[in-house]
């Protein structure tokens, strides 16, 4: 009787109290959206200013409903398999463990990689080990894949291309929370918490999430057993935006670096060469954690300064078994800690924009070995100091249909290795500088058809182990082929890139041709020492040319397809084999397919029921730089498919990998053939991919 005397109470009141109350609330609305909208252009000023989404270049940007979609606690390089000319592998056959791609046939060491604009590439050795922040991509918004030399970022050289991560955008997002929960074949499970608070009316806005994962791997004794945390929050006013961002991992992995012999394999296709057996498991130990305080003023509408001080610690152990084992394994040790500031000025107008960015950094890494079982005695302890200056300016201006776009970089670099104490070794340091010009323009043929041609300089530094030949302490021996730091020279690429974007209602498209020359090429020579570095050396003049296309057609509002594919033709002009001493012309550069190719479907069968389904093609790679159709990794096609059912903030995803369940190599390199009298007999040595799988994902949103 109370309700209904409400109801009445209320159709009775004055038309026009409600309509006022209608208007405010609408009012209120629109204020929040304004504002939301006003704080995330300011939270992403450092992300526009190292992408390239003024301009028209070669690049996939990856939504976070598309990450999301197929998305169970996969390593990061394998979900970026999405973008044409990436290829990527797990060592553990599995989607966790250590995990690393290649974009174009280049290894991600030679990757430029940022999330919110800061560099993430660890800078002695340029690469990024995504297994340190494990269910990394569970936080991440977008993400966009530039291929070539691209837009200038901040960090190592964007030299086959960058990787732009962007955050969770803390004050755009609606408040609530949301639990995942992870179970699949190999013992694999992963837990994940998530909440945010959205904008509150003070200005202020959270995000966190905490994250446990474990598997055994799909390899003999590749497991891993992580924990992670990501934590970002702030101020956002009507001009300023002050943010903080924590991440942080922790990971034990089971190495499974070494790839097996292809006798082996078809024995035994979970082969691990450390052992198959849990008493014969060799681990490691690693954190790495990132902490950021960003502010950014609005000093117009249309422009913007953004600063970001940033720093990292990292830093564990792994072993390498001895002559009996573990029970004398050589227990490495490193221990980094470097930090910096970047700082973006953008400004954008109606036909123009600009962007001025610059990066200081400082870094230091500790190297040292003890051998196992006692570990209070230290065989050697050196340290890698590097420091690093750079600056870009990038613009566009538009005058009717065409684009004309300009920018340029310079990067200094400095290297300074302090040696163990007593090793008869002198201190060695090393300088470099770079200048790296792009330039482009794109023309807008009409509403859907845009054309664009750009060219660009990069150069780049070896890394210390390209200088110190993958060895992680130099003595008075090993001092005769390492020394002068010069001995390996920086690498270049010249890059050409024509293309066209097509952007329909129901149809999108975008095609390109590259010709990326090379010169002084630090290039892989297919070997990797004992503890897992791989071995490279320049090579004079190389290069790489190719077409990639990307297509997306909604068939009908319930039937989209995808598909992507880069043919590419690479050439190293002279190749010296140091074995043999043989000279090597025209030679195929190795772990570059000709052809890598997905084609996929999206279809949403009800409102709470879709189904994807993904194959991949790869072909044949080289395993060598001398063509010897002995080593190559085979050519190969598998389907992964998955179901999602939904119920109101409920949603479970039910994914089947390798449908078909094909035997995949994915990588490898020629080893000493196994069981052969002859000692210089070889064969070759692969990474796998997991046999037919099954992994269940079930959210749940408060």
């Amino acid at each position: 009787m109370l309700a209904l005397s409400f109801v009445l109470l209320l159709h009775a009141a004055p038309q026009s109290v409600r309509a006022d109350t209608t208007r405010a609330a609408a009012d209120s609305l629109a204020a929040d959206s304004t504002r939301a909208r006003r704080a995330q252009r300011l939270e992403a000023v450092q992300v526009t200013a190292v992408r390239g989404d003024r301009v028209a270049i070669p690049e996939k940007t990856i939504t976070r409903a598309e990450l999301q979609r197929r998305y169970t606690g996969q390593e990061t390089p394998i979900l970026l398999q999405a973008a044409p000319g990436i290829t990527a592998y797990s060592e553990s056959g599995s989607a966790s463990n250590y995990s690393y791609m290649r974009l174009r046939g280049i290894d991600q060491t030679r990757i430029n990689i940022t999330l919110d604009g800061i560099p993430l590439n660890e800078p002695e050795d340029e690469g990024l080990y995504f297994s340190n922040f494990p269910d990394f991509a569970n936080s991440i918004a977008s993400v966009q894949v530039q291929r070539g030399v691209g837009s200038s970022t901040h960090g190592v050289a964007s030299y086959a291309g960058s990787v732009s991560f962007e955050s969770v955008p803390v004050a755009s997002v609606a408040p609530g929370a949301e639990l995942q929960l992870t179970r699949g074949a190999y013992a694999t499970s992963r837990a994940s918490a998530v909440y945010q608070t959205g904008l509150t009316g003070g200005g202020f806005a959270g995000y966190v999430r905490g994250s446990a994962q474990h598997t055994d791997g799909y390899r003999a004794n590749s497991g891993n057993r992580s924990q992670s945390a990501f934590a970002s929050g702030g101020w956002f006013g009507a001009r300023d935006v002050v943010k903080a961002t924590l991440l942080a991992g922790i990971s034990e992995n089971q190495q499974a670096y070494l790839a097996s012999p292809l006798s082996v394999l078809e024995q035994n296709p979970r082969d691990n060469p450390y052992g198959n057996t849990p008493a014969t498991a060799v681990g490691d130990r690693f954190h790495q954690d990132l902490l950021s305080l960003a502010w950014t003023h609005a000093l117009a509408p249309a422009l913007s300064l953004a600063t970001t001080a940033y720093g990292f610690d990292a830093g564990g152990w792994y072993d390498v078994p001895g002559a009996n084992g573990l029970a004398d394994a050589s227990n490495y040790n490193l221990h980094s800690r470097w930090g910096g500031v970047i700082s973006a000025l953008d400004w954008s107008g109606e036909a123009a924009s600009a962007s001025l960015g610059v990066h200081v950094s400082r870094y230091a890494r500790e190297h040292f070995l003890l051998t196992r079982p006692q570990l209070d005695t230290r065989a050697y302890d050196n340290t890698g100091y590097k420091g690093e200056q750079s600056a870009f300016a990038k613009g566009a201006i538009t005058r009717g249909r065409v684009t004309w776009s300009g920018d340029v970089q310079l990067r200094f670099a400095q290297f300074r290795y302090r040696p163990t104490e007593g090793a008869g070794v002198a201190p060695a340091s090393v300088r470099w500088s770079f200048l790296n010009p792009k330039a482009g323009v794109s023309v807008r043929v009409n509403d859907a058809l845009t054309a664009f041609a750009t060219a660009g300089l990069n150069g780049r530094e070896p890394t210390r182990a390209d200088m110190f030949a993958g060895a992680d302490d130099v003595d008075s021996v090993t001092a005769r082929s390492v020394f002068p730091l010069t001995r390996v020279r920086p690498e270049s690429v010249r890059d050409l890139e024509a293309g066209a974007t097509w952007r329909g209602a129901t149809f999108s498209a975008q095609a390109n041709l590259f010709l990326m020359q090379f010169h002084d090429e630090i290039a892989p020579i297919g070997a990797i020492n004992e503890i897992g570095y791989l071995l490279r050396k320049n090579v004079d003049r190389s290069v790489r040319r190719g077409v990639e296309g990307d297509l997306t057609w909604r068939v009908t509002p319930r039937v989209t397809t995808v598909a992507t594919v880069a043919l590419t033709d690479t050439r190293i002009h002279e190749y010296v084999d140091d074995a043999s001493g043989l000279v090597f012309r025209n030679v195929t550069a190795l772990l570059t397919p000709k052809v890598v190719s997905g084609h996929g479907i999206r279809t949403e069968l009800a409102s709470w029921l879709s189904f994807d389904a993904d194959g991949r093609y790869t072909s044949r790679m080289m395993l060598t730089n001398t063509n010897d159709a002995r080593f190559v990794v085979p050519a190969s096609w598998y389907a992964d498919a998955g179901l999602t059912l939904r119920a109101g903030r409920a949603a479970v995803l039910v994914q089947l990998r390798n449908v078909f369940d094909r035997r995949v190599y994915t990588s490898g390199y020629p080893g000493p053939a196994v069981n052969s009298t002859d000692p210089n007999a070889m064969e070759p040595y692969y990474y796998t991919l997991a046999a037919r799988n099954l992994t269940v994902n079930a959210r749940l949103g408060f």
